[in-house]
């Protein structure tokens, strides 16, 4: 659906943000030509959108809001709507979108301007670019050095993009600890504490952390900054201890971010952080009783530092509850970040990202908080595409606007109008890993580990079923037909149709192999050798040509070395197991070593009840059991 609109506005703005949506079905046209005239104007609070024939009027207080309202004049005018009003007023003033742009996936400033357009149809206002390394430091060479690090010049056009369409683009930045791609550089060695934290306390680091805030001060016009600091586990226990002896690491954080937090007050920034050390170091952890962080934590932490809370598993409200409350202790103001799940492996988990976001949402709004957002994580090589989680930056939106829950039906129809997505079709992509009825989500991931596995040595066999062909099959075939429906998408079903065929024709063929071998059917391994591996192979081609056309009409071609090593690996280490067969079955080989092995479950579970499927997102662990660094 297109709908043609004049728009008459002051915010000039508007006008060069607006015509930027063509592609998304909003195109700004002449007075002769077009199917609606559009007024703009400001309100002082909220959202107004009024249609009367071929006449639409939008009042908004936010830039965002603005193109919003055209979303929803688009949705109505497909509706083939003639008087029709919406009034809205978000519950959350600020609500965006985390994307990791540091595990390997480094996304185009092409790829962000879309992402941006969609969120501003939605009305997310908030685009966190995490950013570990992935900036370019003067001065400092190797810093994102050879990962596809994002230049002055690309972040200032992402962010005067961004700015026209309402979306505020905010430096999301590490300035503790998940820096091991920095610190793996030996220039880097004196700033090491240990692994990937920074060495806190001393000049040299903070010299370093001046850069990075100076620096993305400058890139984008955001006031505001996450400054990172989650995870930092080992700090005070590596060279920091050897060099100072053993200090109570609580008091080392709340150092570290007073001088951080003093170099944002130098440049203008108002800091949020990821909230779990202070929780971890001084309370045992986030769930801990209400009253457990000392005072004297509390009396430490900066003020102005936004506590930001992450939570992307629990789905009991109660424990949402609970640790709003521990973090309303501080002085401090309070966000959230829950999770849009494509840091499961090959694909998303869309339905469990929308049922743990409905029931956090809920508890964020009855905790008063104003800030919230979706994090797109990319653990181990962000092999899931991009715009996979669509539908729960969706919800994120719709939750927020519509003052509470809405059904997957509303949703459905808001994904279309914003992204020409088809919420059912989405669903399809978490079927490759929902090989039971009744398996718990999210955290089984069959999709991945079936993929890596070597036939050989059948790590993951044990969790392998014999209808495991049958269904992966049917999956290929579905996500085919959601291929055709969104050809916005064609490139993302695609990827996830031709992964589907591999794992229909891989994911019982190591058992296969084994049962085989044991009984001594040389025909059965004669036709696994020369018909079924060389099937196997021809396929896996397909889906690294897919994957290599999704990744790169998303990404920097940076970081992709990493899925073709390991799909050329799998490519490889498959011909092998066709030439060891053979060299048995022709005489060469007394025996196939490997396959005379008893195969465990993964897990190490001692309770074969539980659901076949299990959980592994590394790949080095997935391909095998020795040591691969």
């Amino acid at each position: 659906m297109q709908m043609k609109i004049t728009l008459n506005a002051d915010d000039e703005c508007l006008l060069r943000g607006t015509s930027a949506l063509a592609d998304h079905g909003i195109v700004l046209s002449s007075g002769r030509n077009a199917d609606l005239q559009v007024t703009a104007e400001s309100c002082p609070e909220g959202l107004r959108v009024e249609l009367e024939g071929s006449r639409a009027h939008i009042a908004y207080s936010r830039r965002i809001e603005f193109y919003r309202g055209l979303s929803l004049l688009l949705e109505a005018f497909s509706r083939g709507e003639i008087r029709w009003e919406k009034v809205e007023k978000p519950l959350f003033p600020s609500n965006g979108y985390m994307m990791d742009c540091s595990r390997n996936a480094v996304p185009t400033v092409n790829t962000i301007q879309e992402m941006i357009r969609m969120m501003a149809l939605m009305g997310l206002d908030t685009l966190q670019l995490y950013t570990e390394d992935m900036y370019e430091l003067e001065g400092e060479p190797y810093f994102g050095y050879m990962r596809g690090r994002y230049s002055e010049q690309e972040l200032r056009q992402i962010d005067d993009f961004a700015d026209a369409l309402g979306v505020e683009v905010v430096p999301c930045i590490q300035t503790l600890a998940h820096l091991a791609t920095a610190l793996r550089w030996p220039c880097y060695n004196r700033l090491k504490d240990c692994a990937d934290i920074l060495m806190a306390g001393e000049d040299d680091t903070y010299a370093l952390v001046e850069k990075m805030i100076a620096h993305m001060s400058r890139c984008l016009r955001s006031r505001r900054i996450n400054i990172g600091m989650d995870e930092a586990h080992l700090i005070g226990l590596g060279r920091y201890m050897d060099k100072h002896g053993m200090r109570p690491r609580a008091q080392i954080m709340l150092e570290h971010v007073t001088r951080v937090n003093e170099i944002c007050k130098k440049y203008g920034l108002s800091p949020m952080m990821w909230s779990d050390m202070f929780f971890h170091l001084a309370a045992g952890g986030y769930s801990g009783e209400e009253g457990v962080i000392p005072p004297e934590v509390i009396d430490q932490v900066p003020p102005e530092v936004t506590l930001v809370y992450w939570e992307y598993y629990n789905n009991n409200p109660a424990g949402y509850r609970q640790v709003l409350r521990n973090h309303q202790q501080f002085r401090n103001p309070v966000g959230f970040a829950g999770a849009a799940w494509k840091w499961n492996g090959m694909l998303p988990e869309l339905k469990y990202s929308l049922k743990v976001a409905r029931i956090a949402l809920a508890e964020c709004a009855a905790a008063g908080l104003k800030e919230v957002m979706a994090t797109g994580w990319g653990d181990n090589g962000a092999e899931c595409p991009l715009f996979a989680v669509l539908p729960a930056l969706q919800l994120y939106a719709e939750y927020s606007y519509q003052g509470g829950d809405i059904s997957d039906e509303a949703l459905s129809s808001r994904l279309t109008a914003c992204t020409g997505g088809v919420l059912e079709d989405f669903f399809l992509l978490d079927k490759p890993n929902r090989t039971t009825e009744n398996q718990p989500a999210p955290g089984l991931n069959p999709s991945k580990y079936l993929l890596y596995q070597d036939v050989m040595l059948g790590l993951f066999d044990k969790h392998v079923d014999a209808s495991f062909p049958a269904f992966f099959d049917a999956c290929g075939k579905e996500l085919d037909g959601a291929g055709q429906r969104n050809p916005r998408y064609r490139r993302l079903f695609a990827y996830a149709a031709e992964l589907s065929r591999v794992l229909a024709l891989k994911a019982t063929l190591g058992t296969e192999l084994t049962a085989a071998y044991r009984a001594g059917d040389r025909a059965v391994l004669r036709e696994l050798a020369d018909v079924r591996l060389p099937a196997l192979i021809e396929q896996l081609e397909r889906f690294s040509d897919a994957f290599y056309n999704s990744w790169m009409g998303e990404n920097k071609p940076f970081g992709y070395e990493v899925a073709d090593t390991r799909l050329s690996g799998l490519m490889g280490r498959a011909r092998t197991a066709r030439r060891r067969i053979t060299d048995y079955l022709e005489g060469r080989l007394d025996q196939l070593e490997e396959l005379t092995q008893e195969r465990l479950y993964f897990d190490d579970r001692e309770d074969e009840s539980r659901d076949i499927n299990t959980f592994c997102n590394d790949w080095g662990q997935i391909v095998t059991a020795s040591v691969i660094n």
